[in-house]
């Protein structure tokens, strides 16, 4: 019998607690439990990890990658970068080392090896886009991992977020799957496209230089993956998509994520770059950058969720009829 391909499976929690019990220096027993999901098949999965003792962690199984191109030293990058921040102290969920001090483990799955890493749990509620007291803490703590990030020195090649990752690759991939009667949209798109790159290329070539406009990034800042205690202390979380990049396409993102410029208070969009500027000035370059790179985040993301077995499933399980 021919093996069957997989698309995508899901750990089974109790053989995932059994794998961190032996590798980590945890209080047993260790258990698992699958958080809830979204439908895309890039998603990581994520188990909320319980020890004995009562202490929690999450362990992250990231996906079978074959749409990021990603390889082992991708996630190095990114357990070594976040242990970096935890240690320079920044307010950032961290790697917990296994026993024998490594960040990045490994298991077989059905579709192929899949990297999973346990992290501390952040604590509180996610953000409030409608608080400005948070928005200005979390424009202040981006500014500081920024900032803090000039001293970080990778051990691990990461791809960078440069335009070729971020445009002419995922136009590349919108080109074979949209077909002919999407010929319109594909153009204007392209239009776009070039538009958005030509003005980052000249702002690039400007003198007026950043000399830390280009660094360690988060790459997907965004109000659902920072989380508040009462008193306003923020833990941000789930940097699946940080690296090397422009800290203005890093701002831009974050207003993409959160339409904090369209369809929010203008009260609102000031506290956060309050909050930022409070430690880092942006330069006329980088100002000029957010809105060209909020063109290119839109073409980025239309291109990832343009890709083969974007979804599990194509609609909810709905009641039986009589």
């Amino acid at each position: 019998m021919n093996q069957i391909r997989v698309m995508r499976s899901f750990i089974a929690a109790d053989a995932l607690a059994e794998l961190i019990q032996a590798e980590y220096n945890l209080e047993g027993p260790v258990r698992c439990k699958l958080f809830s999901k979204m439908l895309r098949t890039q998603d990581n999965d994520h188990y909320k990890v319980t020890t004995g003792n009562g202490e929690k962690f999450v362990v992250r199984v990231y996906q079978f990658d074959t749409r990021l191109n990603r390889q082992e030293s991708d996630y190095l990058y990114e357990v070594d970068w976040l242990n970096y921040l935890h240690e320079a102290g920044l307010p950032v969920s961290y790697p917990v080392p296994r026993a024998d001090g490594g960040l990045l483990s490994s298991l077989n799955a059905p579709e192929g090896l899949r990297y999973f890493a346990l992290f501390s749990l952040a604590p509180g509620r996610p953000m409030s886009l409608k608080n400005e007291e948070q928005l200005f803490v979390l424009g202040r703590e981006m500014a500081r991992i920024h900032l803090a990030s000039n001293d970080y020195v990778p051990k691990h090649e990461r791809q960078p977020m440069n335009l070729e990752f971020l445009v002419d690759k995922p136009i590349e991939r919108i080109k074979q799957y949209w077909d002919k009667k999407r010929a319109d949209d594909l153009e204007i798109l392209m239009i776009s496209a070039e538009e958005a790159k030509e003005e980052i290329e000249d702002l690039l070539a400007n003198e007026i230089h950043t000399p830390d406009g280009w660094g360690p990034i988060g790459g997907d800042f965004h109000n659902s993956s920072v989380f508040f205690t009462r008193d306003n202390q923020p833990t941000f979380f789930n940097f699946d998509l940080c690296g090397l990049g422009w800290r203005a396409y890093d701002i831009a993102v974050f207003l993409f994520n959160t339409s904090l410029i369209h369809n929010q208070s203008a009260d609102l969009s000031e506290a956060f770059f309050a909050g930022y500027y409070s430690q880092r000035q942006l330069s006329e370059n980088e100002h000029a950058a957010i809105a060209p790179f909020l063109t290119i985040r839109r073409i980025w993301q239309t291109g990832l969720f343009s890709m083969n077995d974007g979804l599990v499933g194509h609609t909810f399980i709905a009641p039986a009829s009589n």
